[in-house]
């Protein structure tokens, strides 16, 4: 099981505590002074994330973030915006209203979706319906939708390149657990392979997890926060869902060899991927601790152990 509060594994600031401009552009656009606030703490950034009911009676999802305070995150919130935008209205997610910068503030509205995230470790019924929407999204997005600018897996080879790192010395061996070491050689060659095992024409998320998912209490399944799209292989973001799936001790392999969208998929390319996102994993859970951010390298050393466990069951039937 994982040892991260799910639900409230982000410090964010809350509606009140945003500035006077970034509240009085949403009441205006909103078109109605905001009477209740309720604040999403799920997640890894700080911005304000907050479920708004205006005294008309409308309601929004207001996403919030300082971009002179933290610079690092102002290109995903631009982007997750950019792309919001031009979703088709068949991909499961929320839409995004508008999106502004105001006094450095990159500001996002959102149909507001009364919702909940799934519950961790995985319900089963859970995880089948998120799968169905993963697949849903994945017809909606093949092709990639026209006007947007998205890299494809390959062009993020240096960001997935930790077991190529380690084989020439560039990184420590000693950020590999211990039973792993003496496989780096391999795993490097697995991993110099994922630009190829991953091409593909369909615009994926890149990211999904149990909290940018959200169960919409009419019964859908919506996939939010956009921000690392890429164009790529129809089944990536399956793969990347089952990561945790597998961690939370549910059948991987049997939910792989039955999706639509895996159960094709060449068990090299799935193992490339994979191998690609535990070194990911490996090195960013290494990196410092992030004061806004407490459960961050905890969460990404909980995905660390998954690959890896997941490799070590599937590495012996591609060798």
């Amino acid at each position: 099981m994982t040892r991260v509060p799910h639900e409230a594994t982000a410090q964010r600031p809350r509606w009140d505590d945003v500035p006077a401009a970034v509240r009085a552009l949403v009441e205006r656009r909103a078109g109605s002074p905001v009477v209740a606030a309720t604040s999403r703490d799920a997640g890894f950034t700080p911005a304000c994330a907050s479920r708004l009911r205006c005294a008309d009676g409308t309601t929004l999802f207001v996403k919030a973030l300082d971009t002179v305070a933290h610079p690092h995150l102002a290109g995903s919130y631009a982007q997750e915006a950019a792309v919001a935008a031009l979703l088709p209205a068949t991909v499961p997610a929320p839409r995004l209203r508008w999106a502004q910068l105001v006094d450095g503030w990159q500001v996002l509205a959102f149909d507001d979706v009364p919702s909940r995230t799934p519950v961790r470790p995985w319900r089963p019924a859970e995880l089948d319906a998120a799968l169905a929407t993963l697949t849903a999204a994945a017809e909606a997005l093949t092709p990639a939708p026209d006007g947007l600018d998205l890299p494809t897996v390959a062009d993020l080879d240096d960001q997935l390149s930790t077991w190529r790192g380690l084989a020439s010395g560039t990184l420590d061996t000693a950020l590999v657990p211990a039973a792993w070491r003496d496989r780096v050689p391999e795993l490097a060659t697995l991993e110099a392979r994922v630009g190829q095992a991953c091409a593909g024409s369909t615009a994926v998320h890149f990211d999904v997890r149990d909290d940018n998912l959200l169960l919409a209490d009419d019964g859908r399944v919506l996939v939010c926060d956009w921000s690392w799209m890429v164009v790529g292989a129809p089944w990536v973001d399956t793969v990347g869902l089952l990561v945790g799936a597998h961690g939370d001790g549910l059948d991987a392999e049997g939910l792989l060899a039955a999706h639509p969208l895996t159960r094709d998929a060449p068990a090299a390319d799935v193992d490339a991927f994979l191998v690609a996102l535990a070194g990911y994993f490996v090195e960013a859970s290494a990196r410092p601790e992030v004061d806004t951010s407490p459960y961050l390298r905890t969460h990404q050393r909980w995905y660390r152990d998954a690959t890896l466990t997941w490799l070590a069951e599937r590495l012996p039937h591609t060798r």
